[in-house]
Parts: C-alpha cells; structure tokens; sequence
C-alpha cells in the first residue's frame, strides 16, 4: 500500500537536504568546508539574546501569542519600515508576523490562487516558490533571469495570464540587485495587467554599496505588491524562525484566513527579541554587514586565483561563480571540487533549470575555515 500522496511525485529531495546527505559522506573521509547552505556562522547580537532571556520571566510570553503578531512587534516594524524606506504602514491592515520567511513564501499561494491559476517566479531561485505554488493546485511558470541581463528580470518575459509574480531581490542565488526604476516599472506593469508582486526581500540589510530599496516606496505599489522580510540573514537568527509580510491589506486578509488554520504564531519571547532588533537595527546591523562585505572580497580574490569566474554584485553573503568549461554540470563540478578540496558548494542546477552553468558558495563560514578555503580551492583542478 503507498500511503504517499500523488502530489509529491513532482518533487524531488529538498535541494539542502540533499546537500547535507553529500556532506556527511564525505565527512566521513575528509576535512569538509561548508559553503553550501547560507546559515550564519555567528550568533545573534547579545541585545537579542538578551531581550528573550528577559521575557521569560512574564507569564504572558508563555501563552498563545497572537495569530498576526504582537501589537508591540508590529509598532517595531512600522517604525522601522518608516526609518528605513520612508513608507507609511498601518500595524494592523498591512503587516503579518511569520514563523520566518519560509512558511508565508510557501502559504501565500493558498490566500491567493484558485486551482488551475497561474503563478510565476523567477529561476534560479528559492525552490520554495514553486514549491508553494504547486501545493496550492496552482500552475508554477519559471521565468530566467539571464547572465546578460545581469540576473536583473526582463519585464517583456513575465508571462500572459498570471495572477501572481515572485521576485527576490537582492537575489538568492546570484546576488544581483536592481534600481528603483526596475519596481517603478514593475508595479505599472502589475497595475496594467491585473497580478500581484510579492518581493522576497530577505537580503535587504546585507548589502555593500547602495541600500536595496523596497517595492512598496513605489507610490501606488501597494496595490499590487507584497515584502517579505526576514530576520534570520539580518540578524543571525536563522534558527529563531522569524519574519514579517508587509504590503497590501486585502491579500493579507485573506492571507491571515490561512495562517489560521495552520499555525498559531510566534512565540512570544522571539516576538520580543525581534522587537529589540528592529528597534536597534542600525547599531546592530552595520558590523554584520562588514563581516560579509570582507569575506566576499576574500573569496572572489581567490576564485579568481585559482582561474573560476565569480561575481557579487553588492549585496547578500553569496557568490554566484561560473563552471569551468571542462564539466558537464554544475552538480559534477561540486562534486569534483568536494572530492579534490573538501569545499562544498550549491550546484546552481539545485535553484532550478536556469541555475545550471554555476554554482553558488555562500560566506556563512568562520573565518579559520575561509581561509583554508582559500588555499584549497587551488588544487580545485
């Protein structure tokens, strides 16, 4: 008897599990540097482990928290959106609290599609997306972001008939970024043609050049548009599971139907924490940023070295690096390079069709690590 549903014939092992299979195996045999998976290496600022420590002593942090978030964390977020983007938003119509970014990416399709409706996104990308999509009994159309474009989506691809678009930018894998002109237009195509953009902005606060902005300082963008932000990348609280969508009122309505019948929010001790973190968020960021701005630089000097083609282009801690003409693809070279040096990395073909050709290596690793690193990737061939 197969007790498995039909539905998860299409999906193969998440990518990172997978990642994590091959790690293993070679641990057994070798000394592994992990590059794979983008998980921070250092632990959140002591203001916000503090912060939960503190909340444990009241009663009320140990009971149901509220299905869209504490008032107190979605006053937090209000003012920070205002401080950072100079965006007005209204605590209970346009924010929702999440158990980190991941759940709401993979729920919101349900708030939004009818079975058979279309939804795009953009590849390479989180799998997640499509994932989403799919379970919903939605229709998941890729979209590629290509090299000469500089990863940057070409508005003439978006295809005819969707009802919503995923877009990531600061981007996961490829780190591309995009100016305020690119979701000037995008909200007036979306606006034109009836769908809705929903931004995966979880690298916004790790950038190196210019601040990334965000899709809902376009005026009338929050008509059509959604932001995801996450505090995991941010603040280095992967494991603490949360985040927040902001933008329009009546998907999150919706949005908020579903959230109920499937989770009962975050627990209110790291609604606190993340309470701490955005209120404080200048002072608390700008060190982390530094870290990974210098560990990027560290890398792409060696790729270069060592005769591999890398690109970073100001933002996130990822390096998206071609691979050599002499493999077939990208999960062969990783595996070479494992097997030559002990590095793992991301076969791009992992972030979907358009990822082959590159792999990406992410700098969430110590700096003792990196630096062997650096020496290893030199006998890559």
């Amino acid at each position: 008897m197969n007790y498995s549903a039909n539905r998860l014939k299409e999906f193969s092992t998440y990518s990172f599990a997978e990642l994590d299979s091959l790690k293993s195996e070679l641990e057994k045999r070798i000394r592994v540097i992990d590059m794979g998976v983008g998980d921070p290496d250092f632990p959140p600022p002591k203001e916000i482990q503090g912060a939960l420590v503190a909340s444990l002593g009241n009663t009320q942090t140990h009971r149901y928290p509220s299905y869209q978030g504490s008032a107190q964390l979605r006053q937090a977020i209000t003012r920070f959106f205002l401080n950072r983007y100079k965006v007005r938003l209204h605590p209970d119509k346009n924010i929702v609290v999440l158990i980190g970014t991941k759940e709401g990416i993979f729920h919101l399709p349900f708030a939004i599609l009818n079975p058979g409706e279309s939804s795009a996104y953009t590849e390479p990308g989180y799998p997640v997306y499509r994932a989403g999509i799919a379970f919903a009994g939605g229709e998941p159309i890729p979209v590629p972001l290509k090299e000469e474009n500089n990863f940057i989506l070409h508005l003439d691809y978006i295809p005819d008939g969707i009802k919503l678009l995923w877009v990531n930018y600061p981007n996961n894998p490829t780190s591309a970024t995009v100016p305020f002109s690119f979701w000037e237009k995008l909200v007036e195509v979306a606006h034109r043609r009836k769908f809705i953009i929903a931004n995966d902005a979880a690298y916004n606060e790790i950038y190196f050049g210019e601040k990334p902005h965000s899709i809902l300082q376009v005026p009338g963008a929050m008509d059509v548009a959604l932001e995801f932000h996450s505090l995991s990348k941010t603040f280095s609280m992967t494991g603490w599971r949360i985040g927040f969508i902001a933008g329009n009122a009546q998907v999150l309505n919706s949005f908020m139907t579903v959230k109920r019948y499937i989770d009962s929010g975050v627990f209110g001790g790291i609604q606190e924490s993340a309470r701490i973190a955005l209120n404080n968020y200048w002072t608390l960021t700008e060190s982390i940023r530094k870290i990974y701005e210098r560990r990027v630089k560290i890398w792409l000097s060696a790729l270069g070295d060592a005769e591999i083609e890398g690109k970073n282009f100001g933002a996130t801690f990822y390096v998206w690096a071609k691979v050599p003409g002499k493999f077939e693809n990208s999960a062969k070279f990783c595996r070479h390079l494992m097997e030559k040096t002990g590095i793992v990395a991301m076969p791009g073909s992992a972030m979907g069709k358009s990822g082959e050709g590159f792999i990406r290596f992410s700098l969430t690793l110590p700096d003792s690590d990196l630096e062997m690193a650096t020496e290893k990737i030199k006998n890559w061939k």
